[in-house]
């Protein structure tokens, strides 16, 4: 039966730690040992790779490494199937326990409860997990909640503030590309809702773009200030805000003006629905949903040039 083993780059994607760091705890903690192919790269094993995302995990809740390497290899993997047989001790699975428990704590309201099951999420899972199945699906049921009456503003936007902060801290620790061509991500003007932008700003990350996240309400001319001097290949804008339709004609112009002369400018966003012609006619692109912007971002380069 055969192993599964992965290069150091391949290493460093999963796990979201730099190569340089891999390397370092290897030679300096006597935690890995891996293999070397017939080719002289180092080979990774599957457990290599679970040890590896554990001590980050253990690192970002406070531990320092120095003290994890003491324990050694084998009773940090001790410790590592410890934590996992507890968080699969329920009968349901992790991931509807955990979704229970935010959705329950906010009815009522507990803090302490929701930060909690948060926080044990991002400790115990793996970023895709924490992301996809996670932030996102709680972000849209929390809006559902308040569109319902179920919960208050106030609820909304405590949750919606934590996510935002999650949905940040996983995109920033994604590996950077140096090489990657570089994609600057905003918000429409006046537009508060910045969970579309954060999606995309991930799918960018870890197609390996680098990603220039401006976040909600940014002003047109600011954007434009700010590509003249990072170049990017792309702009990214993100849109759920309804508009007049005088309102996204005149803003679609300014777009095109300040931004296209600097680069091609996609759009999406739940608004884009009723808005896109608008954009589409000043030669902006319209993503009328996010499979397609994960098709492209497979190979954005050659799409890029292939379509100039």
């Amino acid at each position: 039966m055969f192993m599964d083993v992965y290069k150091i780059d391949h290493v460093a994607k999963l796990t979201g730690l730099s190569k340089h760091v891999i390397r370092s705890w290897e030679r300096r903690f006597d935690l890995l040992n891996p293999e070397r192919g017939g080719n002289r790269y180092r080979m990774y094993t599957q457990k290599d790779v679970d040890l590896l995302s554990y001590i980050k995990k253990e690192l970002e809740e406070g531990f320092a490494i120095g003290e994890l390497a003491k324990l050694g290899r084998d009773n940090l993997l001790l410790q590592m199937d410890h934590k996992k047989t507890i968080l699969h001790s329920s009968n349901e699975s992790p991931l509807v326990r955990v979704n229970d428990v935010l959705i329950d704590s906010l009815s009522p309201f507990d803090k302490n409860k929701f930060v909690r099951a948060l926080d044990e999420a991002v400790g115990l899972l793996s970023f895709d997990q924490v992301f996809l199945k996670i932030l996102v699906p709680l972000q849209q049921r929390v809006g559902d909640l308040w569109h319902e009456g179920k919960i208050g503003v106030g609820e909304e936007h405590f949750v919606t503030h934590h996510v935002r902060q999650k949905f940040l801290s996983i995109i920033n620790q994604i590996p950077a590309s140096d090489n990657g061509p570089k994609v600057v991500i905003a918000c429409l003007p006046d537009d508060y809702h910045e969970m579309g932008a954060c999606i995309a700003a991930y799918h960018c990350a870890i197609n390996g773009c680098q990603v220039f996240y401006l976040g909600a309400n940014m002003p047109v001319d600011g954007l434009r200030e700010f590509c003249i001097i990072t170049s990017p290949a792309l702009i990214l804008l993100a849109c759920t805000k309804e508009l007049e339709d005088f309102e996204a004609k005149s803003l679609a112009d300014e777009y095109a003006k300040k931004l296209l002369p600097i680069c091609p400018v996609w759009a999406g966003g739940s608004a884009m629905v009723s808005l896109g012609e608008y954009f589409s006619e000043n030669g902006i692109d319209v993503l009328d949903s996010l499979n397609i912007l994960v098709d492209r971002l497979k190979d954005l380069p050659r799409y890029l040039k292939s379509n100039q």
